[in-house]
């Protein structure tokens, strides 16, 4: 009877102690979800394509405002390999004296210069240092030789994150959600380079493409990587899309803290400036 009476109490006791600790986890979970990013905390948008700044300073201005947003950047390809018909030296120089054209005659949305650069083969970028250098923001990504391996692959994109005129890594998989299969890659050495060098990581929010995923967002996030949410719109339609970029980042547990779209635009042009 005793030894029956000391098995009953210890299972109790095991009980509790479980129950305890699945409420310490859930308030931890819940903790977690209740200051996890949402839309409201987002200050920004990147809008890749836009062939002629003055044709969205109406229009698109209004439904960014309307949106929360306080500036965007414009980050259209480069033309190295004839991408979405991306622009070349001259041309981007043009659409940078355009955007501060822009700036001066509006007191609304603040526009950044930017580019998507293509990453070469080498791991060298299609644009050189004088214009870049230029920019407010410079985005890297892979659009060919998508067969390396994954050693080449790799190195390809830590020598394009070493280079001081980089900020933001754009969909670092490649990948095409039905289409294509992510490249080979070790996103754990690219996520380490990011953190030791200061580079943002791009959660594109184009549901073909959802790049970077949930769970390797989490793990950048834990080896203290920051992200941009990026929208990879193609048309002003596509703005709505920035949705699924924040629910990859919730996913992922990221905070605001997490994520360069929720920085007031003094603080960016800081954090962005020691590049150039």
């Amino acid at each position: 009877m005793s030894l029956l009476l000391v098995f009953a109490g210890s299972y109790m006791t095991l009980i509790r102690l479980d129950f305890t600790k699945r409420l310490v986890v859930s308030l931890l979970c819940f903790s977690s979800f209740v200051w996890r990013i949402t839309h409201a905390n987002l200050l920004s948008v990147f809008y890749p394509l836009a062939s002629r700044i003055v044709g969205i300073s109406t229009g698109t201005f209004t439904l960014i405002s309307l949106w929360g947003y306080q500036y965007m950047a414009i980050t259209e390809h480069s033309g190295g390999r004839g991408i979405a018909h991306g622009l070349g030296i001259e041309r981007l120089r043009e659409q940078v004296a355009e955007i501060k054209a822009l700036n001066r005659r509006s007191s609304g949305i603040r526009v950044l210069t930017g580019t998507e650069v293509d990453i070469r083969a080498d791991g060298s970028l299609d644009l050189p240092h004088e214009i870049l250098a230029e920019l407010d923001i410079v985005t890297a990504a892979i659009h060919s030789a998508m067969n390396q391996s994954e050693e080449k692959m790799t190195q390809r994109v830590v020598k394009a994150i070493e280079n001081p005129d980089v900020d933001v890594i754009a969909h670092p998989t490649c990948r095409l959600i039905g289409d294509r299969e992510p490249v080979a890659i070790d996103l754990e050495a690219v996520f380490r380079a990011a953190a030791t060098h200061n580079k943002i990581m791009e959660i594109n929010a184009m549901p073909k493409r959802l790049d970077l995923r949930d769970i390797h967002a989490f793990r950048a996030r834990e080896l203290g990587v920051k992200f941009a949410i990026g929208t990879d719109a193609h048309s002003v339609a596509h703005l709505g899309l920035m949705r699924f970029g924040i629910g990859v980042a919730r996913r992922a547990w990221c905070e605001p803290q997490h994520v360069l779209n929720t920085l007031p635009l003094e603080e960016l042009l800081v954090f962005l400036n020691p590049r150039r």
